[in-house]
């Protein structure tokens, strides 16, 4: 039986597990998927045991190791190369191949509103932030972005902007708003009542603005309730979740 899983810590019940059971059900393909919910000290370790395992065959990754994994990784994709941000382990010829699906799962969920925007913001610039601008900035290139991140830095460019904060200026202008922080998930019970655009800014945010936030648990989040009683348009990360899976699982065992 062919071993897989999904890597993080910690991890409470991520949908990935049931989506890949699923497909190996309906392509008849004898494999587990199985919680990897490894310590930090632990990680070099637990890499090393996934490589020399032969029945190793993928992972999917998720916080907070998306970023850490990266230089345990033989070999990547360029979305992965490019954010330096790994979603997704494959192991081949005893080599480990690093991707990045998240950007494909964002893209799936965005592609048919973001031409209605010529300005983007995103909030937060860890693995997955940092992944979805580079796809953005490359894919969309008559966008301008203003990255809110205390710690992002990027080259200077007239359609880039980084600051450490959102203020009323700010959201006054029509914009598609990803949030790419955690404030507001589960991952933490600090996060769950937390926001990643203040409450007393709420009312600044234009009304023909979007907000996609790539949160997906819980689906109702302080934050899409603070924009519902505002009667701005949200989406939340259930899609990019999916599209992304299925697309990891496409990558790791050539099926659809």
């Amino acid at each position: 039986m062919l071993i897989n899983g999904i890597i993080g810590y910690p991890l409470k019940n991520p949908r990935s597990i049931p989506i890949w059971k699923r497909f190996f059900k309906k392509n008849k393909i004898k494999a587990g998927m199985f919680k990897f919910e490894i310590k930090p000290s632990d990680l070099k370790s637990f890499i090393g045991k996934i490589k020399s395992n032969k029945n190793f065959k993928a992972t999917a990754v998720t916080m907070p190791y998306k970023n850490k994994i990266y230089n345990y990784v033989d070999k990547f994709d360029n979305f992965a190369k490019n954010a330096k941000s790994i979603n997704l382990i494959v192991k081949r010829n005893k080599k480990l191949f690093g991707y990045n699906t998240d950007v494909y799962g964002a893209n799936e969920s965005i592609k048919k509103i973001i031409s209605n925007y010529k300005f983007i913001i995103i909030i937060g610039l860890g693995g997955t932030g940092s992944a979805i601008f580079n796809f953005l900035k490359n894919r969309y290139k008559n966008k301008n972005f203003l990255l809110v991140s205390k710690k992002f830095k990027v080259k200077k460019n007239v359609k880039t902007k980084v600051v450490k904060n959102l203020d009323k200026k700010i959201l006054l202008n029509k914009s598609l708003i990803i949030n790419c922080s955690p404030l507001g998930s589960n991952l933490k019970k600090s996060f769950i009542s937390k926001s990643p655009i203040k409450k007393n800014l709420i009312n600044s945010i234009n009304k023909k603005s979007t907000i996609f936030d790539i949160i997906y648990s819980p689906q109702k989040t302080f934050l899409s309730k603070l924009l519902k009683k505002n009667k701005i348009k949200y989406l939340n990360g259930k899609l990019m979740n999916t599209v992304q899976a299925i697309r990891a699982l496409e990558i790791a065992f050539g099926k659809k």
